[in-house]
């Protein structure tokens, strides 16, 4: 049994398999970044490394109705870490393989970039997210 975390983006929910955040921090304003893709909020300073900070919203193409961050996940890959902007944590699920769904045929070419498909955790639909496409897609 893995275990996911569960965010928003505006009124739609979101996860990334635990074993992937390296840490989950309130929001903090980042300092603008130079030249950056216009999804890149800027830099945070966490304990001396500078962090890139990522709108996930924005990046994946989510209609965040709601603009109000509320919290920065920081998602670690092999080589490097970056924050990503959620508009809320909401818990931590247990879940198996008989959880997953695949994306509907008629899902976006970014909705299916960014996402692995959907989990049904106890009536919800959550779009589990795909975290080595977050990193290749933060790089463009």
């Amino acid at each position: 049994m893995e275990k996911a975390l569960v965010f928003s983006l505006g009124n739609q929910e979101f996860s990334v398999q635990i074993s992937a955040v390296k840490e989950i921090k309130g929001w903090a304003k980042a300092t603008p970044f130079p030249a950056a893709p216009a999804f890149v909020e800027g830099v945070v300073n966490v304990r001396g490394s500078v962090i890139p900070l990522v709108n996930m919203a924005q990046m994946m193409g989510v209609s965040d109705d709601n603009d109000e961050k509320k919290a920065i996940i920081f998602l670690k890959d092999d080589k490097k870490i970056i924050g990503f902007s959620v508009s809320n944590v909401t818990d931590i699920s247990d879940i198996d393989e008989e959880d997953f769904r695949p994306l509907p045929e008629l899902s976006s070419d970014n909705l299916k970039y960014y996402s692995n498909g959907i989990l049904s955790l106890g009536g919800r639909l959550v779009f589990s997210v795909n975290v080595s496409s977050l990193f290749e897609g933060s790089l463009q």
